[in-house]
This record gives C-alpha cells, sequence and structure tokens, in this order.
C-alpha cells in the first residue's frame, strides 16, 4: 500500500510539473529549474533540470596537472588571497592547505568552507577539521544535506578566479602519496578567471551556503544534479572521430550505452580507469564489460589512481570537473565541471591522456 501511495504521488507531482511548464513555455517562455521526484532523474532519461544547452567551451583558462603540479598551486592561490576564498569540497585533509586555510583569517579574508561530513570510506575527521578552521576565524559549514553527497571541488579566489576540479584537497590529490598503497592521482585542475563562469559558480556556492536552489545561467557549467547527465550524453553524441576518457567510474547504464554507440558509429572510444588494486575498480567490472561489448577500447592505470574525470570530444572540446561516471554522480550529488575549448588546455589534456593511455594495460 505504501508503495503504491508512494508511486501514484510522485506521478502527480510529475503531472503537476509537466502542466506548468507547458503553460510556462506557451505564455511566457520562461526558464524553469524543476527538481521534484521523478523530474530528469534516472540512467534513462536526459537528467536535466535548468542551463539545458551545451555550450561550445571557454577559452582562456588554464589547467595543471596532478601528480606533476603539487599543492603548490593550491597553497599559493590561497596564501595570495586579498579579499575571500570559498571553498566547497569533498575532502580536505592536506595538512599544508589546512594550514594555509588557517592563517588567510589573519590577513582579513572571508574564509568559508563547505565539506562533506560524510564522504564515503570516512575521508579523515571532517567534524575535527570544521573545528580547527572555525577556531581559525574561518565560517564553516557542512554541505548541504539535501544532495546525497557533495563531491564538487571547487574554490573561488577574490570573486575572480574560480578552481573547478577533479582533486580533493587531499595529499594523494596534489602530488603526494598516501597509504601503504602508496598511490598518487591522476587530476586535472582548472583555472577560469571568466567573469560569467566566476559570478556562477559563486552563485551556486551561495545558494548551497543558504540551503537553497541554485540559481545560474553558463551554459558551459556542468552541475549535478541539475545538468551533467545531459551535458555527457550530449557531448558523447556530438563525437565525429574520438572520444578520450579518463575516469574512475564506469557505473552507470545511460552513459556507457552511449559511449558504445559512438564506438558503433564509427568514433574511436578509448576509456582509462584505475587498475584493480585501486580502490574503486571492483564495482567497475559490469560497466567495463558493457562497454567493451560495444567494441571500446579500455585500459587501467598500474602507475597513478585515475581520479580524473575527463572527456574530449575529437580534440575540440572537452569536459572537466568532479562528475563521476555513476548515476548517484549525475543525478544525485553535488557536483561541478566545465566544458573546455581552450587549445592549450586541450593539447594539454590529450597529451597527458595519450602518455597515459601508454603506461595502462588492457582491461
Amino acid at each position: 500500500m505504501f508503495h503504491t501511495s508512494r508511486k501514484y504521488k510522485t506521478g502527480l507531482i510529475s503531472l503537476t510539473y509537466l502542466v506548468v511548464a507547458a503553460l510556462c513555455i506557451l505564455l511566457a517562455g520562461c526558464d524553469i529549474n524543476m527538481s521534484g521526484p521523478g523530474i530528469g532523474t534516472g540512467s534513462s532519461g536526459s537528467g536535466c533540470q535548468g542551463n539545458c544547452t551545451t555550450g561550445a567551451g571557454v577559452q582562456g583558462v588554464q589547467v595543471f596537472v596532478e601528480p606533476d603540479a603539487g599543492e603548490h598551486p593550491i597553497t599559493d592561490a590561497i596564501t595570495s588571497a586579498k579579499k575571500s576564498v570559498w571553498l566547497e569540497i569533498y575532502l580536505l585533509t592536506d595538512r599544508n592547505v589546512i594550514r594555509a586555510l588557517e592563517e588567510a583569517p589573519n590577513r582579513g579574508v572571508d574564509v568559508r568552507v563547505m565539506l562533506e561530513p560524510h564522504p564515503f570510506g570516512g575521508g579523515g575527521s571532517p567534524a575535527r577539521t570544521m573545528d580547527q578552521l572555525k577556531a581559525a576565524g574561518a565560517k564553516v559549514e557542512a554541505s548541504n544535506p539535501s544532495f546525497s553527497l557533495t563531491h564538487e571541488k571547487g574554490m573561488i579566489i577574490d570573486g575572480t578566479a574560480a578552481y573547478i576540479m577533479t582533486s580533493n584537497f587531499s595529499r594523494s590529490a596534489l602530488g603526494g602519496s598516501s597509504g601503504s598503497s602508496g598511490f598518487r592521482n591522476r587530476e586535472y585542475d582548472i583555472v577560469d578567471t571568466n567573469p560569467q563562469d566566476v559570478q556562477a559558480v559563486s552563485a551556486i556556492f551561495q545558494a548551497d551556503w543558504d540551503r537553497t536552489t541554485a540559481q545560474f545561467n553558463d551554459s558551459n557549467l556542468v552541475v549535478s544534479p541539475v545538468n551533467s547527465r545531459n551535458a555527457f550524453t550530449t557531448l558523447i553524441s556530438s563525437a565525429h572521430s574520438t572520444l578520450l576518457v579518463e575516469a574512475e567510474e564506469m557505473n552507470d547504464p545511460g552513459i556507457e550505452q552511449a559511449l558504445a554507440n559512438a564506438e558503433q558509429h564509427g568514433v574511436k572510444v578509448q576509456v582509462i580507469l584505475p587498475s584493480p588494486s585501486g580502490s574503486g575498480s571492483s564495482s567497475n567490472s559490469n560497466g567495463i564489460a558493457t562497454i567493451k561489448q560495444g567494441g571500446v577500447q579500455v585500459r587501467e592505470d598500474p602507475r597513478l589512481y585515475m581520479h580524473a574525470k575527463i572527456i574530449v570530444v575529437d580534440g575540440q572540446k572537452a569536459f572537466v570537473g568532479s562528475e563521476n561516471i555513476s548515476t548517484q554522480s549525475l543525478d544525485r550529488n553535488r557536483e561541478l565541471g566545465i566544458l573546455v575549448s581552450d587549445a592549450g588546455v586541450l593539447h594539454t589534456l590529450e597529451q597527458t591522456f595519450q602518455q597515459d593511455w601508454g603506461d595502462s594495460q588492457g582491461a
């Protein structure tokens, strides 16, 4: 009886949204952000609740690649901040980054940190880190509980530069090694000073801080649970010749099918995932089997832990961000990524991918 009632309510809410949407479009042509139960979710739908037009990609941005770059791009950015450091992140365990955040309020910098309180597998002690930062004068909040997880890795410096990253602020993500395995991560971190992008990332941060719905208008941002699934499927289906994918997870039937479809339409699809000794690989076996059956070439990297999340299309446009290829990541988490068409960044992504492909072994 409970399940029947819930299904009826969800259907009724969905119908109400559709009626309102139709009236709104007919009468005013307005932009709707729909987030009710059963709207735009699930691996078979487009998963788009707003900002559904996929952008051409930003130019004039920079990328730094881990583990080679180390922690200095992050600690230097925090240390050089004059007005503000806003950070919304999944893991914050690197001691030098924490120290830089503790010292910034002494210079009058507005430090705000939103940290996921319940990361998968523990992820250090978020509560202790939050208390430590509060004691140093930073403003600290647990991330918005309306998301399954806040898996974003985003930072805004002085309201003028947005850092949109695959990296957590952990030792293994920022050039070091951690744990008995001694793995260092492959990561890509974008630095974007485009005012429209910075404004949109700031609006998302402020909305999550205030526990409200984010309102932004930026076709190059890829944001879960708003438009990530739509952006991924649109990006993959737009490929004509090549798709280069580095990912930690392969655990979403819709995206797996999109990759297989691209291969079957003549696109050369290459995917690099973590090696089985990495912590996330066992859950990828079904996804690997699906895309390999579709003809996709899959390798696993034994040298670095493949924590990166990139999709490079035809060497012309790329996604970089926190989104994993998993249903939870695309549909239920808070995630942040960006579409990039900057030639220099694309060259770096492709060059690094080819190096990783050469180091990797067939799955």
